[in-house]
């Protein structure tokens, strides 16, 4: 729960407070804004000490979400029912720590906060004052703070997911408070820019609080874009060097802190983090490990990309280059100012879009550890109002022993998790293993010895609208974050687990397979010039079209085969589309059909006589559903006469109705092919 400005501990080490800073005798710095007395009666709503009481069941311990050096934070209820935070300063603790009764920032933030409204800015409700205690009353923030649900997303145990989405948007959701602040008369400065200090709401929309160091510019000099101040404040890691030096507040110094938390937010790296070895107590993990300031800075940062949050490829390259250019430590003029920052993260999020989940899926921003409803059909799909049992998960190819994993191509580093069977207790469920991947267990373990090791069916994975689960089914060992998991005994599974498979059950776990469970993300459509190219397809869209005009469409999936499916002849898996239209159904390619779904002969009534027509366009391949019966592109509905163009690798799927829903039972993945490759031709 955020605490509103009571310090927070760093990710790795003990609690690190904002720093205040005197400068030595004769800087001679004055505040620009004069220390006129407010009465603050007249610009926010006053409560009594009695309705603040009321309000927190008397300071209980159980209503308090967060304690400081010298205050805390209360969860109270206001007499209409509405729930707030009640932050509750003591002066006389922080004149224990000879600290002027200006350092608590109380008259400063309802100031601050009266004055600036904007829906990326905490709101300020009231205050009060009772003897030596000073009160702020804020809308309750129920979503954490940016540092907590970092923390939480890297537990080893019980970790709640942070994902990429979530943390695009709540950087938009801060840098457009802060613009705000930087881009009004007179202009604002925070002076303590942190992820802790980066608020969530229910919705998952992120504002900016603790304005208690805040200060505002005369106007004068240089349009007001700096202030001078007597007394340097801030949080070791995210203060700018510049103003740390001079005492010189700018937007520039500010946006400096807020490079330090896009790293952050990206790395899960914290700036700063409590070490006794180190000078003065405090270690900068970013400085030390990320090294903005030094050439490769970003690839630095990629690399180090939190993979608990799923990142589309790209966008980590992307937010890194945003958040080296923010920490420029020398020139403050290479520094882009807040409202670029706002415009950089908006066509960040349009280029990359929040994932539309299936009714199993995570939901996007807004709900954060919450589930979506279920995707609608396009009205006018021949689908009606059936759902489809798409697979919103995936798993990952972290490592694989006698492999080089950033050698494969991309379609060969992820498996997507279809559900096989229909929806069982309320969920679905996908069984992963040699015979249900033997392309993929193929390619990633060459070795005949070390693919042995590996169960038919290894385990599976189930989800529903709560929850994902993992099961071992097969008598090898698996692993889940490095503990082996007990045969038949479903264990709760969360995006960014690794399973593994170790050479043994004993002594120490040594892996030589591991796997990531991540968000499976949307991939292009009909017109896809918005969507994201991601881990899983490197192909944008509005590419040029490839040279090759001769395109396979192989087999990849039919429901009841497992091993079986690479022993098929290849003219039975693989249908060539050239120069000519080619119309894949029950007519064309009868006796094809019949030998694939040898095992599920029911499946052969959901394949109409003609049932999609492939066709070349200027050397890409285009699909068109010309059935009743439904036909998807990587999980997506194709309508009857809807036409789309297929990326290399994408898959078409044909689906049989089972109750209401659609279950895919046959796939075939779409290959460029050069001239000299193609040895059969499919029957037209």
């Amino acid at each position: 729960m955020a605490t509103l400005g009571v310090p927070r501990a760093p990710v790795f080490g003990r609690p690190i407070s904002p720093v205040l800073v005197v400068p030595p005798a004769g800087y001679g710095q004055k505040l620009s804004q004069s220390r006129e007395s407010y009465d603050l009666g007249r610009i926010s709503l006053r409560y009594t000490y009695e309705e603040l009481s009321e309000a927190t069941k008397n300071w209980s311990k159980g209503r308090q979400l967060g304690s400081g050096s010298y205050g805390a934070v209360f969860k109270g209820e206001m007499k209409d029912g509405s729930e707030v935070a009640v932050k509750m300063i003591d002066l006389g603790a922080l004149a224990k720590t000879d600290q002027s009764e200006d350092m608590a920032g109380f008259d400063k933030e309802v100031e601050t906060l009266s004055k600036f409204r904007h829906p990326n800015l905490v709101t300020l409700i009231g205050w009060g004052k009772h003897e030596r205690k000073r009160y702020l009353v804020y809308e309750l923030m129920t979503g954490g703070d940016i540092y907590d649900r970092l923390l939480k997303s890297r537990r080893r145990e019980n970790a709640v997911p942070f994902h990429w989405h979530e943390r695009l948007s709540a950087l938009l959701d801060a840098a457009a408070g802060l613009s705000h602040m930087h881009n009004s008369k007179p202009k604002a400065f925070h002076r303590d820019i942190k992820s802790a200090n980066i608020l969530l709401d229910r919705h998952g929309t992120a504002k900016m609080a603790d304005f208690g160091l805040s200060c505002t510019s005369s106007g004068q000099g240089l349009g007001g874009s700096q202030v001078k101040v007597k007394t340097i404040s801030g949080t070791p890691g995210y203060a700018c060097p510049i103003y740390a030096s001079t005492g010189q507040v700018t937007e520039f110094s500010e946006v400096y802190s807020f490079g330090m938390v896009i790293l952050e937010v990206l790395t899960s790296i914290p700036p700063a983090a409590a070490d006794h070895l180190k000078p003065g107590g405090i270690a900068y993990p970013i400085e030390e490990k990320l090294m903005p300031a030094l050439d490769g800075a970003v690839d630095r940062c990629v690399r180090a990309a939190d993979r608990s949050a799923s990142w589309p490829a790209g966008l980590g390259e992307e937010l890194a280059t945003l958040g080296v250019r923010s920490v420029n430590p020398a020139d403050e003029s290479k520094r882009p100012k807040f409202v670029e920052v706002v415009r950089t993260l908006r066509a960040l999020t349009e280029k990359y879009p929040t994932p539309t989940m299936s009714p199993m899926g995570p939901s996007s921003v807004g709900s954060p550890g919450g589930y979506a409803s279920f995707a609608p059909i396009p009205e006018n799909s021949d689908t009606g109002s059936s759902g489809i049992h798409s697979t919103p998960y995936m798993l990952e190819l972290v490592s694989a022993d006698g492999v080089e994993v950033d050698r494969m191509p991309a379609h060969r580093r992820s498996l997507h998790l279809f559900p096989t069977l229909g929806e069982v207790a309320g969920r679905l469920t996908a069984p992963v293993g040699r015979q249900h991947q033997p392309d993929l267990f193929e390619s990633w373990l060459p070795s005949n010895e070390l693919r042995s090791c590996i169960s038919r069916c290894a385990f599976e994975v189930s989800w529903s609208c709560q929850d994902a689960q993992i099961m071992a089914t097969g008598n090898n060992p698996v692993a889940l974050n490095g503990r082996i998991l007990t045969r038949d005994k479903p264990m709760p599974l969360s995006v960014g687990a690794e399973v593994g498979f170790p050479y043994s059950q004993s002594g120490e776990i040594d892996l030589f397979l591991v796997l990531r469970f991540t968000l499976a993300l949307p991939t292009a459509q009909t017109n896809a010039a918005a969507v994201a190219p991601t881990a899983v397809l490197d192909f944008a869209e509005d590419s040029a079209p490839v040279a090759s005009a001769l395109w396979a469409l192989r087999c990849s999936f039919v429901e009841g085969l497992g091993e079986e499916l690479p022993t098929l002849p290849a003219a039975v898996r693989e249908f060539i589309v050239d120069d000519e239209p080619l119309v894949i159904g029950r007519q064309h390619q009868s006796k094809e059909f019949e030998a694939l779904l040898s095992k599920a002969p029911m499946c052969m009534s959901f394949i109409s006589r003609a049932h999609v027509q492939m066709e070349v366009q200027r050397g890409a391949l285009l699909a068109t559903n010309i059935s009743t019966n439904p036909v998807y592109v990587d999980g997506e509905p194709l309508s009857k006469g809807e036409s789309r163009r297929l990326q290399p690798y994408q898959v078409i799927s044909f689906a049989r109705l089972e109750g209401s829903t659609h279950v895919l039972f046959i796939s075939f993945e779409a290959h460029p092919l050069d001239r000299s490759a193609a040895k059969t031709k499919a029957v037209k």
